[in-house]
C-alpha cells in the first residue's frame, strides 16, 4: 500500500482567496466560471447567444480559466499519489438515484451540467461568482443568491433522504 498524500481543503480556500484578489487586483474583473463556459460554448457552436456581449471575443481569459480548471484538477490527482482511475462512482446515495449504464449515467451528468449552465448564464452568474467573488465584495444580490444557494442544497439533501433513504 502506498502512502496518500491529502491536500488539506484549508490550502484550497486560500489559494483560491488568493486568486481572487490578485484577479481582481490586476484585472479589476470578477472571478466566476459561467462566462467561460459561454465562451466555451461559443467555440463549439454557432448561436447567436454564444457570440455578442460578453461572448463576442470567444477567444479570452475566461475561457482558458475554464479550460485550467480540469487542468489542475488532473495536477491534484496526479500529485497527490492516488492511481488515475476515471469512474462515474460517487457513492451510494449517487449509485440508487442514477441509472446503472455507463452512457446512461454519463448522459444524466451531462444534461445536469448543460442545466446548470443554462441556468448560470440566466440568472447572471454561476454559484462560484455569486458565493467566493459576490460574497467577498459583500454585493447584496450575490449574498442573497448564495443563501438561496445553501438552503436549496439543505433541502434537496433532506429530500433525497427522505426518498432514497
Amino acid at each position: 500500500m502506498t502512502n496518500v498524500v491529502v491536500w488539506p481543503g484549508w490550502i484550497a480556500g486560500a489559494a483560491i482567496g488568493c486568486y481572487l484578489a490578485l484577479q481582481y487586483y490586476l484585472t479589476g474583473k470578477a472571478l466566476g466560471c459561467s462566462t467561460g463556459y459561454g465562451n466555451l460554448c461559443g467555440l463549439f457552436t454557432r448561436t447567436p447567444y454564444f457570440r455578442r456581449g460578453e461572448f463576442e471575443k470567444v477567444n479570452n481569459w475566461r475561457l482558458w480559466f475554464a479550460l485550467g480548471l480540469p487542468l489542475g484538477g488532473a495536477i491534484g490527482v496526479l500529485t497527490s499519489g492516488h492511481a488515475i482511475e476515471p469512474s462515474f462512482q460517487m457513492g451510494a446515495m449517487y449509485d440508487a438515484a442514477l441509472p446503472q449504464g455507463l452512457l446512461a449515467r454519463a448522459g444524466y451528468l451531462v444534461a445536469g451540467g448543460v442545466l446548470i449552465g443554462l441556468g448560470a448564464r440566466m440568472a447572471g452568474g454561476c454559484q462560484s461568482g455569486h458565493s467566493i467573488n459576490g460574497m467577498a465584495l459583500l454585493n447584496p444580490p450575490s449574498l442573497l443568491a448564495s443563501a438561496g444557494f445553501f438552503v436549496g442544497g439543505l433541502a434537496a439533501v433532506q429530500t433525497l433522504f427522505g426518498l432514497l433513504g
